[in-house]
């Protein structure tokens, strides 16, 4: 069931990430400091998104583990 759902959820992700890509085709200029490049909207678009889930995810696990490592150091009664 869970294999399903996962083909499922990478056949929709993949659907809009072409639909992003499709619709904006138009070149930016991207100035990192390290990169300097003219790139599709639609790809620096994907690319943003995935870096914030990224970090949302490095954030939330973070988070997981000092509550974890709060818990097992807490006072012991």
């Amino acid at each position: 069931m869970f294999r399903w759902l996962l083909l499922l959820v990478l056949a929709v992700a993949v659907g809009l990430g072409f639909i992003v890509g499709i619709l904006n085709p138009q070149s930016v200029f991207v100035d990192l400091g390290f990169f300097e490049g003219s790139v599709p909207l639609g790809a620096l678009m994907l690319l943003c998104i995935l870096s914030g889930m990224l970090l949302a995810l490095g954030l939330t696990g973070i988070g997981r583990l000092l509550s974890r490592i709060r818990g097992l150091g807490g006072p012991k009664s």
